[in-house]
């Protein structure tokens, strides 16, 4: 149901004003904000099935923890006839030494391949062996049931304590608010944010952008704090500082352009004119110029203004691609000679800022994910008793096993495990396949 849920909160645009979900969904508008769907991560429901998931995560955890504790902390470290019936891997060798001996033999081995292995008495005086590996391995699980727990708190305190929100800085120009939503306060930074330059870079031969920079420093007081000077905010490289987080998301120009032109009058004098985009400019013949359009990159040749001259005569012209990189021999038309000196674009820069208290808690919930979820289904605690008593000519050892997960994988080990006892105890001609029962 949490899952189901959870879709429609990726579906629904979340956080849009009134208007705006009145323009996409019409009269549906007023139930979705009823049912608190436009804000669903939010909502006293999801909120409610949330805490339902958590106790039910917490108590499935709890109920089944206590034996699981008992079983690595407080190992049967003798196995009985209940223990040993309950076990499907176990067999018996007849070895020709002491009982003392075989120990002795034995427990070099067992450290090797399993943890330091722990020697008691049984209740007939035989000698009891007991070794084990991974028995963390059986708190896997729990490690991944906490670790959804980590990650579903640090992003409730994300959602209770962080925002999400936009700003345009204008070039040269300063913010210390965020501009809030809809029946919202404006959000104070605590500090200033300058953006000194802002600019685009496009791919070669091409008018699409390869890449949107930010130039941004930060203020304290009236003074730029060090460290923080024309920092270069890119995509993927955002500038965090005091716990916010500024990434590069969009830009514009703040103003119309300005372009400087060089107009060629048919009587062979020239004058410098200056104008933005749909400005009428007068010529001194008693003409007039016009930018029509502009691109601020057209291939290999920087940024073009289309122009059109208006003839005092009341004759309008063809219009002319005016070029910055382009000759000026091979930018006119007619007797008007027209040249694009340079243009004055002020671009603002589209900052989305960010602040999640809770981003370090879901780090730790992904990494014991990671880590729970290895262990949970990759790991096995595995334990291993052996009792030897004394016979006639030598002694018995009998061999018991168990592994919490992974039985076939576990028998191979098993057996081959029997077959390096039976080498340390020199017993011959002995399969542990055909000894096992």
């Amino acid at each position: 149901l949490l899952a189901a849920t959870s879709i429609l909160g990726t579906v629904i645009p979340q956080k849009l004003s009134s208007l705006q979900y009145h323009q996409h969904y019409g009269d549906k508008a007023q139930l979705l904000q009823a049912l608190q769907l436009d804000d669903m991560y939010h909502s006293v429901w999801f909120m409610a099935l949330l805490g339902l998931f958590i106790l039910n995560l917490i108590a499935c955890s709890l109920r089944r923890l206590p034996a699981v504790w008992r079983t690595v902390t407080r190992p049967p470290l003798v196995a009985d006839s209940a223990l040993l019936r309950s076990l499907s891997h176990k067999t018996t060798l007849q070895a020709g030494c002491s009982v003392d001996e075989a120990a002795k033999r034995l427990q070099p081995l067992l450290r090797r391949r399993f943890s330091g292995p722990r020697q008691t008495t049984g209740p007939e005086q035989e000698v009891c062996l007991f070794a084990e590996r991974r028995r963390y391995a059986r708190f896997g699980a729990y490690v991944t049931h906490l670790a959804i727990l980590l990650i579903i708190l640090g992003a409730l305190i994300g959602s209770w304590f962080g925002f999400d929100s936009f700003v345009s800085v204008v070039e040269g120009e300063t913010v210390t608010q965020l501009p809030a939503g809809e029946g919202q306060t404006p959000v104070d930074l605590g500090f200033g944010l300058r953006c000194d330059d802002f600019s685009v870079s496009y791919y070669e031969g091409s008018s699409r952008p390869r890449e949107y920079r930010s130039l941004l420093t930060v203020l304290e007081e009236g003074q730029v704090v060090p460290g923080y000077t024309e920092v270069p905010v890119v995509v993927n490289q955002p500038l965090q500082y005091r716990g916010l987080t500024f990434y590069q998301s969009s830009y514009g120009l703040a103003e119309m352009p300005l372009f400087h032109l060089r107009v060629g009058m048919p009587d062979g004098t020239e004058v410098s004119l200056a104008g933005r985009p749909g400005q009428v400019l007068p010529l001194a013949d008693g003409g007039s110029l016009q930018v029509v359009d502009y691109t601020p990159a057209y291939r290999d040749l920087g940024g073009a203004a289309l122009l059109e001259v208006l003839t005092a005569e009341g004759q309008r012209l063809p219009a002319i691609a005016a070029m910055q990189e382009l000759p000026e021999d091979m930018n006119h038309h007619s007797a008007y000679r027209l040249r694009l000196l340079r243009v004055d674009e002020r671009y603002y820069t589209g900052l989305q800022v960010t602040r999640d208290p809770g981003v370090p808690l879901v780090w730790l919930g992904c990494l014991l994910l990671v880590l729970g979820s290895l262990s949970a289904f990759s790991l096995a605690h595995q334990r291993l008793w052996l009792t030897i008593r004394p016979k006639v000519g030598g002694c018995e050892l009998q061999v018991a096993g168990s592994s919490h997960r992974n039985q076939p994988a576990f028998a191979g080990t098993f057996d081959r495990l029997c077959q390096e006892l039976a080498t340390e105890l020199e017993v011959n001609n002995y399969s542990a396949k055909e000894g096992r029962s």
